[in-house]
């Protein structure tokens, strides 16, 4: 069974028996893991559980659920920020799924960043080793619930299409925390925004408010900046409009995705969403690309994917027409609170 199909049965959407029955056993394992993550957070918020501080400041972009929320345009975001104030900072990120020492997050922060990227899960060491490099700030991509290492600045991200992981914790849901660990948050970013409505992104602000009442509030958006082409030329999103596309991706929420290629004119004649950071080979794409060809009667002539997607195609023969899609954050409520919090940190 893969990702969607357990995200289907999570979500309730997928409906019988088995279904039913695999949702009752994965509350029941609920039980456990809430209450442990609890005991854990309140035994070094005590400080009965012991932290270490890292030689230079430490910024922290996290999340409560599993994927989703796009801490990794997030992280790039922050970089480009403290760049621009002056700042040499370095990322920590913990690979995960990652081969040799390389995962296609921290191969992507790399390609969009220039900064330097540490893949370690010892956070620790790798706050470490980055400092000792030259780094007068780190960005810990991933790390709210990775609390070994002090944090100046804890940034939480929540998604405006699904916030809280279909209310449950591991396993029956996606929260790795119970809503109220967004108590420990400096800064509270709502993502997604471009894919909820007004209402949504209000109501979900107000529940927030009361979850973090100490932290500030943000909201944010994926933007699509442009497309790049198989020859790596960047090209402008009018250049999609009208063109019949497949469109693949390994995302926590493909959904989101494809709706951003419709929104931009594409002409999706095929939508294959694929586990999160998966791992592409040449059988694998010439199934997924012989998949998009099978599925609809007039033949694609591109196929779209992420720049998180592109950047594991690397070294695979495709012999197609690969697009990427270029897409960033963008903060486009309490940017200059949340730069200034973050310049304030790295200080």
């Amino acid at each position: 069974m893969n990702e969607q199909q357990w995200r289907e049965i999570m979500s309730g959407r997928r409906r019988g028996v088995v279904a039913s029955l695999l949702r009752s056993a994965m509350r029941v394992a609920s039980w456990g893991y809430c209450p442990a993550v609890r005991v854990r957070r309140w035994g070094y918020r005590r400080r009965l559980l012991r932290t270490h501080a890292a030689d230079v400041p430490v910024i922290c972009i996290g999340n409560i659920t599993t994927g989703g929320t796009g801490k990794t345009p997030m992280t790039a975001w922050a970089v480009r920020q403290l760049r621009e104030a002056g700042h040499r900072p370095a990322i920590l990120i913990r690979g995960y799924k990652s081969q040799d020492g390389h995962s296609d997050e921290a191969e992507l922060l790399r390609y969009v960043t220039s900064a330097p990227v540490v893949v370690e899960p010892d956070r620790v060491a790798a706050a470490s080793r980055a400092a000792g490099a030259g780094a007068d700030v780190l960005v810990m991509d991933d790390g709210y619930q990775h609390r070994r290492l002090r944090r100046n600045l804890d940034i939480v991200l929540i998604s405006a299409t699904n916030p809280f992981g279909y209310g449950y914790c591991l396993p029956r849901g996606l929260l790795r925390e119970p809503p109220r660990a967004l108590r420990d948050a400096h800064a509270v970013v709502i993502t997604n925004a471009e894919a909820a409505t007004e209402q949504q992104v209000q109501s979900l602000s107000d529940r927030l408010d009361r979850l973090a009442p100490r932290a500030s509030l943000h909201v944010a958006a994926h933007t699509p900046v442009c497309a790049v082409d198989e020859q790596g030329a960047r090209r402008p999103l009018s250049d999609l409009q009208g063109r019949k596309a497949c469109a693949f991706c390994g995302l926590a929420e493909p959904d989101n995705f494809f709706a951003m290629l419709s929104n931009l004119g594409v002409r999706l004649v095929s939508q294959h969403p694929l586990d999160d950071h998966f791992p592409y080979d040449a059988d694998s794409l010439e199934q997924l690309c012989a998949s998009c060809l099978e599925s609809n009667a007039c033949q694609a002539n591109l196929h779209v994917t992420t720049q998180k997607d592109y950047v594991k195609l690397k070294g695979v023969p495709t012999g197609r027409a690969i697009w990427q899609l270029v897409v960033q954050m963008e903060v486009v409520s309490g940017a200059e609170e949340l730069v200034g919090k973050m310049l304030s940190a790295a200080r």
